[in-house]
């Protein structure tokens, strides 16, 4: 609850700043910094290395895994600060866009930064203490954000953005070393980093080709089309990740631990996974439909007119999250159970799917990009169910039998509502009607046909509550 708690208010705060910010900058400034936080993404995938995940999934950790962690993260810190700072120039003349040497390394700072949070964070993750975790990030993301806004109006154009970004991880760094009861020595343990680069070093892989593939995208459209195109396709796919980002963080943050304490447990590991698959399904696929049937209403709405190109973007990026949301899981079910190289395979095969279909449709413009992301994404769902389909007997087929009432009632429920917009042309009314079929019609048609899934999901989270209280 408080990791769902963090995770949505965090994204709520970053929402209403971003779209505040969307509509103070243009298209072109949004694009420059998408590019600049692509290149900063896998600088940070090579800072955690996969060690984070290591020390979660061991479980007779030492202080000296620890503090190796701590030192070892730094140290490529500087290394990547060091390579960035050379390549600012060469990715300048690439991009044909002179004021990205001083941005990239300007923003780069943030790479010491995140070096320095990512123990403290997994310390709080194995504690499971995502209370601590929610105060950090929500007064982080607000203080950030409303300087990120004052120099936006003020027009320094991408700084905003930049400094939004530093002040939020140097205020992250401040204070969740305040409230963590952790004192680093600067000792490097051979054993230790042996240990753990073992499960870390196919993780880091396995990470920097999934960054590649999610952020390639961004890479080819900034360069072979227009960094203009890049802002529209960036805020497409920022509306689909405002409720992505927290949902697939919690499920990273919680599963992942919760799976690991039952690693040795096959028939209680499987039909844990399978009651999760359930649950997020009678959430995930409504929800994720809703806001792809009310894109276009939405960004013109919160948006204006200006960003109008980011609507289909936004609709099918949205079916694309739900999957990947489901798809994760399988994922986080192979790090519990200690197989990092399993993933790590899958990595090559959808890289390579992403790559193909991406160069089929670069020619074709942002929306076949889009659509391209649409059919990678669901090939990768059946890579990442082959290992739980071939060691626990629970592969892709079980798992769409599984969510196939969510999937069915809220294709339904699309086609229904996009019916009925073409006799509602008001765009507030269009969301309000568009809320109503998916919350109280779904409740109603998943309980006609007996899919209890989403009634216990809602019924676990009023115990959670109340329990608190």
């Amino acid at each position: 609850m408080w990791s769902s708690l963090e995770k949505f208010s965090v994204q709520g705060v970053s929402a209403i700043i971003g779209i505040v910010l969307t509509r103070l900058l243009e298209p072109v400034e949004i694009g420059n910094i998408g590019l600049l936080i692509v290149f900063i993404s896998f600088s940070q995938v090579f800072i955690d290395s996969g060690f984070s995940t290591a020390l979660i999934q061991k479980q007779n950790r030492s202080k000296e895994d620890i503090n190796t962690v701590f030192v070892f993260n730094f140290m490529v810190a500087v290394i990547c600060y060091t390579l960035i700072w050379v390549a600012a120039p060469y990715i300048s003349d690439f991009y044909e866009v002179p004021k990205l040497t001083a941005f990239i390394r300007l923003l780069s700072v943030c790479l010491f930064f995140n070096a320095a949070i990512t123990i403290p964070q997994t310390l709080l993750t194995i504690k499971m203490d995502f209370k601590s975790m929610a105060k950090v990030n929500v007064s982080a993301s607000i203080i950030s954000g409303f300087i990120a806004i004052y120099l936006a109006y003020k027009g320094f154009g991408e700084l905003a953005l930049i400094w939004q970004i530093l002040i939020k991880t140097l205020i992250t760094a401040v204070y969740i070393w305040v409230i963590v009861n952790y004192k680093p020595k600067f000792e490097f343990n051979l054993i230790s980093f042996k240990s753990l680069f073992s499960f870390g070093s196919k993780l880091l892989i396995s990470s920097l080709l999934n960054n590649i593939t999610n952020n390639i995208a961004s890479l080819f459209i900034g360069k072979v089309i227009s960094v203009k195109s890049l802002g529209y396709y960036s805020r497409g796919t920022q509306f689909a990740d405002m409720v992505f980002g927290p949902m697939y963080s919690v499920y990273n943050s919680v599963f992942l631990p919760s799976l690991s304490a039952i690693q040795n447990e096959k028939e209680l590991l499987v039909s844990q996974t399978r009651g999760i698959i359930k649950m997020s399904s009678s959430l995930v696929f409504p929800l994720f439909f809703f806001l792809a049937v009310v894109a276009k209403p939405m960004i013109i709405l919160v948006l204006t007119e200006k960003w109008i190109a980011a609507a289909p973007i936004m609709s099918i990026i949205c079916i694309a999250r739900a999957i990947t949301i489901i798809s994760s899981i399988n994922i986080n079910l192979l790090y519990a159970i200690g197989r990092s190289d399993l993933v790590l395979k899958q990595q090559y095969y959808k890289l390579l799917v992403r790559i193909i279909f991406l160069l089929i449709s670069l020619k074709f413009g942002i929306i076949w990009i889009a659509v391209a992301e649409l059919l990678a994404t669901t090939v990768h769902f059946f890579i990442n169910t082959y290992y739980p389909s071939k060691y626990m007997k629970y592969g892709a087929l079980a798992q769409i039998n599984d969510a196939k009432g969510s999937i069915l009632i809220s294709i339904l429920l699309s086609i229904i509502t996009l019916l009925l917009f073409h006799f509602i042309t008001n765009i507030i009314l269009q969301i309000i009607i568009s809320m109503i079929i998916f919350s109280l019609v779904y409740y109603f048609m998943a309980k006609i046909f007996g899919m209890t899934e989403l009634e216990k999901l809602l019924t676990k989270c009023k115990k959670m509550i109340w329990s608190k209280k």
